[in-house]
């Protein structure tokens, strides 16, 4: 290669004409393959009717037609050039005529069905097949409404895919050229090629047509069949009936419910669910906004060195403030400590009767209290007076979300409420406890009391016991005690009127003040309302009391929200419901049995049931809990709009009060099971395996994932630069508009300048389901969740409850760090769905304004719904694209999030989403292009223009960009064809079938590669497609057509697909690297030693847990490191790292974004190459040896068979270290020091003879024969007929070597078949008595020919060849020079 260009590229005149930069790229060989896969349709169709006339007249016109269309085909050449074109090219040719052909031939078959009026094949027995024939006869009524019956619909469809295939092998351009299945597996369908040079047969050709069309119309059927299943199935399902048939119901329950976002679910109901979710993330934004503003008028009165260093002074000075201020919250003009709520009888905007909740004004000389305190330590006038301002905000706030629960109260319920609401309210909002935190009922499991406290509690319960008892408790018991108190801890769920809202428990009699020794220790039930004094501050102490204004609007807001909108959420789902089925489709909830049975279908309890069992007894209502742990049966509602109070028939018959709207309906078993689960879903099992478990593979796998993301800032680089393909891929340019890109960020919910500005805009685009859904972080946080990161995993049981003590107490300190690199990897997504949602807002807005739609105007959506375009309809429109065409972790099914608790993958709904998003981008798009609706009475199509450039941006962000990239990079650094080829052999593993950017060093020439599926967020579509063409590009050499190297292929890109899912995991691959039982035990997966085998056992533990602890290191410190290294001056020895490799700074920055690139260097990995060889040969050789050598009787068939198999095996390997010593030389890898290695390695005479492109066959060595020896031996002690199979085989092994040697490595493994499967061979061996080394040897057709002579190029004989060693072979060669005797 000549000189390199300061720009890298080489200069023109030094390029040699090989070297010419005029290879054709991916995109323009397979828009090739588009023109000339249609000139193939009709050269196929004429070349078919030529070789049926050569047949009959003995002629080759056949060839002739090929000639001819080769010479007009202006595309052909340019689209076999490359695997792409090649693919696109044989689609076109057979897919084209063979739809076309399907269409037609099912079209033909139904009319002729339907023509025949049999009642076999026609089913009028349909509703619209009877008023059909009422109307107009059965005759007429087969042509206006037939409905094909099972029968009908199989002929209809085996005559489309019987048509597909006849076209197929009528219009295929060149059938051996595509190949079949049955070219990969075998088989009726397998081509006869002929020996090369046999003469052309017409009538092999046509053959050859038949089983091309033949296996055409097995896929065509099997495809369609597919498709058609998973059609009506998914159709079934959205009518939300129950799904019909073995098959479908197989289908629904392990294919189609694991894999969707709503599993079992309807889609309005699933709808609902996320409505829920969005409105309570909406409230809690709400609470932490305020928070934060409060928090930060707080702070600025304590100097921040001392509240960072934890000064006890501040601490407590900020502890009491914050306790007033709790004061002021929950106080009102009359009470200083306690609210007085005003509820207010008004009428919505229908005129119904609800009840309003206000707070009125809190208590003037608390509120002055507090501003004296605020005044005392520095507070301004303008900060009071914003503090007073957002108490006031919160109050309300609260008053609303009050409000929302007394709007639905029937009478009954309004009463009960304005009596019981006031003496409840306080307490409720101000029962915050440590010991809940995180939970929505029962003890908390992220707290656990300070040693301090403990201790105090003990020395108090020991006090108590001395004082009631008159004895000593030990410290032991009064442990116990204490922890008996904690863990029976208990507050009620939901807003029950007639309850308390304080902590319950038991507590032991001595603790209540009961003297009587002998029941001392018994334990009572008790309230904590109930305690005054000392037992009181126990409690209090012990359960983490909170006093703090901040706790209180966190935690009762959160409450509060949660029974609302849960309310909220029962109330739309009946409303949707009934919507449905005034629309005239099947509704989610029936209101009766029967009419259960009618609605849904299938068998109660299983397809369908109750949403909960309710009873009515002459005691009152029974059975609603499980539907509505927060019922409170002091709160009756009033009936939706169209329904009514039910009638309950049991012991009594009684008009239900309602309680929930939902408490006497039916539904699908799935839509049951979604509302009706428990609202503390326990993550982690509480056993000793469990908690093993956890902390030994799931919490590692956690904080690796977490360090190697949320706490690596060059990851966050890349997960903002990777998301912007999300816009892209819809058609939106990213930073297109200035001012949607402002607004995006001032939305943004991450500490930082310009951010947190538009806060309300955040707060509907959580209720619209936009943001807050990134779908690693979602991973991340729920695998944290499992393992309860940061805090205690269980009750605080005993000393020896593993998780108490494990793993994670040692990471509690990270939570501020951890909380603020998850708002930053979440803003980083959340910035590119704002923008996206608002482009797709502004391009909605645009469509129906040129469609000559105007705000107010009903027309037909998408769906088919008649709807009015509104503002609102708009943003849930846009809204429901980012949803579903951008990665949301709120739509990953259940199984796959279940997938983070296995020691596999890393973040598998991320991949998942991609998946599932393109597919929806491309559906979308056409949907867009094809929409017709009415619209002033004109037929318009209002998002064409939208679809097409949707459509196009996904093609653009998948394949343009990619192959565009490289391509490009390729003509520049003029990397040709054969180099990128080769360079694929020496990158990683996990880069084989990434897309790979070349780039050539200016100054030696070679190359090195950056990996671009690293920064490609579509990478995991783009990946297969890529593996397919690897694949076909590897295997063009040989001669089975094109069929068999795409099926293969497809199999390895499905593995890719797989990958995210069922590879080790980060921590579980260092893990098993490390492990010597069950594991690698020091070597990666790469072949990389973590340690030396002579290294002492010291070393290799040290090492071990230093490879362990690198999979844990946040902060990318090994990029770190190397961008140190590159910083140091040139002369500076120390920019050299442990391995002698220097870096460059630019590269080492160009990392930060994914851009990174890495140096191909052959010499080191053939070092890996050669281990793999070594290993290969090894494994291929004991494919007869573990045969020969198994210890019983073994037959000379099955030891040809394995002989046969062993050769096959060792050729392949044989073959990939040529391709990996041929890539190096492409490469410029230093060759000499290859060959020195290698040879060094595996021999000079074996490495020489691959060079050469030569086979060298197995031949078994002398241990092999010597122990087949005495396995023969101690055969023949029992069986003394039995001979040495090995020995007899000898002949036929030496003849199979001998054809075999120097065999080209660059064909195919020739087929061989076993002699001895033939009588003949087996006759052989039969009829001689003595080894058959004289005998000869069967040649290749199977024909007993004379004793071999001596090989001209070995000077020995074959059976010599393969039992003579070294030694002998040359005494035997000296016998043989002239004048010695033989």
């Amino acid at each position: 290669m000549g000189l390199i260009l300061d720009l890298g590229a080489p200069k023109a005149e030094e390029l040699q004409p090989a070297e010419e930069n005029n290879e054709i790229s991916t995109f323009k060989s397979a828009m090739a393959g588009l023109g000339s896969g249609l000139f193939k349709i009709p050269e196929g169709f004429i070349s078919t009717g030529a070789m049926f006339y050569d047949l009959f007249n003995d002629t080759n016109k056949a060839a002739e037609v090929e000639k001819y269309f080769a010479e007009i085909n202006p595309f052909d050449e340019m689209a076999e050039a490359t695997a792409a074109g090649r693919i696109t090219e044989l689609i076109v040719n057979i897919g084209v005529p063979g739809g076309f052909a399907a269409k037609a031939a099912s079209s033909i078959a139904r009319a002729g069905i339907v023509a025949s009026q049999s009642g076999r094949l026609v089913n009028l027995g349909t509703k619209a097949g009877k008023e059909a024939i009422e109307v107009i006869g059965k005759k007429a009524a087969t042509k206006v409404a037939p409905q094909l019956t099972k029968t009908g619909k199989a002929l209809t469809f085996g005559s489309g895919a019987l048509g597909a295939g006849v076209a197929e092998g009528i219009f295929v351009a060149d059938t051996e050229e595509a190949g079949t299945f049955g070219d990969l597996v075998g088989g009726f369908t397998e081509l006869d090629r002929g020996l090369e040079g046999t003469d052309y047969d017409p009538g092999r050709e046509l053959l050859n047509r038949l089983k091309f069309g033949t296996e055409g119309a097995l896929f065509a059927g099997a495809l369609g069949g597919a498709g058609v299943a998973i059609k009506k199935l998914r159709n079934t399902d959205n009518a939300g009936k129950v799904v019909n048939g073995r098959f479908n119901k197989w289908l629904d329950k392990w294919v189609s419910q694991p894999f969707r976002a709503r599993g079992k679910q309807t889609k309005e109901a699933f709808q609902q669910e996320r409505k829920l979710v969005g409105a309570e993330a909406s409230d809690q934004n709400v609470t932490e906004t305020l928070v934060r503003e409060l928090d930060g008028q707080i702070s600025k009165l304590f100097p921040f060195f001392k509240r960072a260093i934890g000064d006890k002074t501040v601490d407590a000075q900020r502890k009491q403030l914050l306790k007033k201020m709790n004061q002021v919250l929950l106080s009102s003009e009359k009470n200083a400590n306690k609210l007085d709520p005003i509820i207010e009888t008004t009428t919505d905007a229908t005129g119904e009767l609800i009840e309003k909740v206000r707070f009125g004004a809190m208590n003037t000389k608390a509120m002055n209290e507090f501003t004296e305190q605020l005044a005392k330590l520095g507070a301004k006038a303008n900060d009071i007076e914003a503090i007073k301002l957002n108490l006031g905000v919160m109050r309300s706030g609260w008053g609303d979300l009050f409000s929302s629960m007394g709007r639905r109260l029937d009478a009954d319920g309004a009463k009960e409420f304005r009596t019981l609401f006031g003496d409840k309210v306080t307490t409720w909002l101000d029962s915050t406890y440590d010991v809940f935190k995180n939970r929505k009922s029962k003890i908390g499991e992220l707290y656990a009391p300070t040693a301090q406290v403990m201790e105090s509690a003990k020395a108090s319960f020991k006090q108590l016991y001395r004082d009631n008892v008159g004895k000593e408790l030990s410290d032991a018991a009064a442990q116990q005690e204490v922890l008996k108190v904690y863990n029976s801890a208990k507050l009620e769920q939901g807003f029950k009127l007639n309850s308390k809202s304080d902590p319950y428990f038991q507590v032991p009699d001595f603790f209540l003040g009961k003297s009587a020794a002998d029941d001392a220790l018994r334990v009572n039930d008790s309230r904590l309302a109930e305690m005054t004094g000392v037992q009181k501050q126990v409690i209090e102490d012990l359960f983490g009391k909170g006093n703090d204004a901040f706790q209180t609007i966190l935690n009762g807001t959160n409450k509060l929200s949660g029974i609302v909108r849960r309310n909220e959420y029962f109330d739309n789902l009946l409303n949707t419901s009934n919507e449905l089925r005034a629309a005239g489709k099947t509704p989610t909830f029936a209101n009766s049995r029967d009419e259960a049975a009618k609605l849904f279908g299938g068998v109660e309890g299983v397809d369908w049931k109750a949403i909960t069992p309710v009873q009515a007894t002459k005691a009152g209502i029974k059975g609603i809990e499980p539907l509505d742990p927060f019922l409170d049966y002091k709160q009756t509602l009033k009936p939706l709009k169209g329904e009514r109070k039910p009638l309950l028939r049991g012991e009594v018959d009684m008009e239900l009060p309602i309680h929930n709207p939902l408490q006497t309906k039916y539904a699908l078993a799935g839509t049951v099971d979604s509302i009706v689960k428990p609202i503390d879903e326990m993550a982690a099992g509480k056993s000793l395996t469990s908690q093993i478990y956890q902390n030994l593979i799931l919490y590692p796998k956690a904080t690796s994932q977490m360090a190697k993301t949320i706490l690596s800032p060059f990851t966050h680089a890349r997960n903002f630069v990777s998301a912007g393909a999300f816009a892209m891929a819809n058609g939106i340019i990213p930073f297109s508009d200035p001012q949607a890109v402002k607004q995006a960020f001032n939305a943004l919910q991450v500490a930082g300048p310009g951010t947190r500005k538009s806060n309300e805009f955040y707060q509907k685009l959580l209720r619209l389901g936009v943001v807050n859904s990134q779908v690693q972080l979602g991973d991340l946080q729920n695998l944290l969740r499992d393992v309860n990161f940061g805090g205690v995993t269980g009750k605080l049981a005993s000393a020896d409850n593993l998780a108490s003590y494990g793993l994670n107490r040692l990471l509690k300190g990270l939570s501020k760090v951890k909380k603020f690199s998850e708002d930053a990897y979440t803003a980083e997504d959340d910035f590119w769905k704002i923008f996206s949602f608002l482009g797709e807002s502004k391009r909605l807005k645009n469509a129906y304004r040129s469609a000559g739609l105007q705000l107010g105007q009903e027309f037909t959506d998408m769906a088919g719904n008649t709807v009015r375009l509104t503002d609102d309809l708009i943003e849930e429109q846009a809204a429901d694209i980012i949803r579903n065409n951008i990665p949301n972790y709120a739509y990953v099914s259940e199984f796959v999030k279940g997938l983070r608790k296995f020691p596999l993958g890393n973040f598998v709904s991320f991949p998942a989403e991609i998946m599932r998003t393109s597919t929806n981008i491309v559906s979308r798009s056409l949907d867009e292009i094809f929409y017709e609706t009415t619209i002033n009475g004109k037929l318009v199509k209002p998002f064409r223009n939208i679809g097409l450039k949707r459509l196009g941006g996904m093609a653009f962000t998948t394949a343009a960009v990619p192959a565009g990239i490289a391509s490009g990079m390729s003509a520049l650094y003029n990397v040709t064809q054969d180099e990128r080829a080769a360079m694929r052999r020496f990158v990683a593993d996990w880069s084989k079938n990434s897309t790979l950017i070349p780039i050539r060093d200016k100054e030696t020439g070679k190359l090195k590669y950056v990996d671009f599926s690293h920064a490609n967020a579509y990478d995991t579509i783009t990946r297969p497609i890529q593996t397919i063409l690897n694949r076909v590009q590897a295997g063009e050499t040989d001669k089975n057509g094109l069929m068999d190297d795409f099926i293969m292929g497809m199999i390895e890109s499905t593995k890719e697909l797989g990958s995210p899912f069922v590879s080790e995991s980060i921590w579980t691959q260092a893990l098993m690297d490390v492990a010597p039982v069950l594991g690698r035990n020091g070597r990666t997966p790469e072949g990389y030693k973590v340690w030396s085998n002579q290294d002492p056992i010291g070393t290799k533990v040290s090492k071990a847990v230093g490879h362990l602890i690198q999979s844990q290191a946040p902060l990318n410190w090994k990029q770190l490191q190397r961008i140190g290294l590159s910083m140091k001056p040139t002369d500076d020895k120390g920019r050299l790292d442990d391995r002698g490799r220097q870096y460059e700074l630019s590269n080492e920055l160009m990392g930060i974004i994914g851009a990174r690139a890495i140096e191909i260097e052959p010499e080191k990995s053939m070092i890996y190459k050669t281990a793999d060889y070594l290993r290969g040969a090894r494994e291929s050789k004991a494919l007869f040896s573990t045969v020969a050598l198994r210890g019983g009787e073994v037959t000379p068939t099955a030891l040809v068979d394995a002989y046969i198999n062993a050769n096959r095996a060792l050729f392949s390997n044989q073959k990939e270290l040529l391709k990996d010593v041929q890539a190096a030389t492409t490469l410029k890898g230093d060759m000499k020091k290859i060959g020195s290695y290698v040879s060094g390695k595996i021999g000079r005479k074996n490495y020489g003879a691959i060079q050469r492109e030569m086979y060298v066959p197995y031949v078994p060595s002398k241990n092999v024969f010597r122990k087949s020896r005495e396995i023969t031996r101690d055969i023949q002690e029992v069986d003394p007929t039995y001979r040495d199979p090995l020995r007899d085989i000898l002949p036929l092994i030496a003849n199979i070597r001998r054809q075999l040697f120097r065999y080209d490595l660059n064909d195919m493994f020739p087929e061989i078949e076993n002699p001895l499967n033939l009588t003949l061979g087996s006759e052989i061996l039969n009829t001689v008595q003595t080894p058959l080394i004289n005998l000869g040897f069967l040649g290749e057709n199977n024909i007993i020919k004379p004793p071999m002579t001596i090989d001209p190029v070995t000077g020995l004989t074959s059976s010599e060849e393969v039992l003579l060693d070294p030694m002998e072979k040359m005494y035997r060669k000296n016998q043989r020079k002239p004048n010695k005797p033989v």
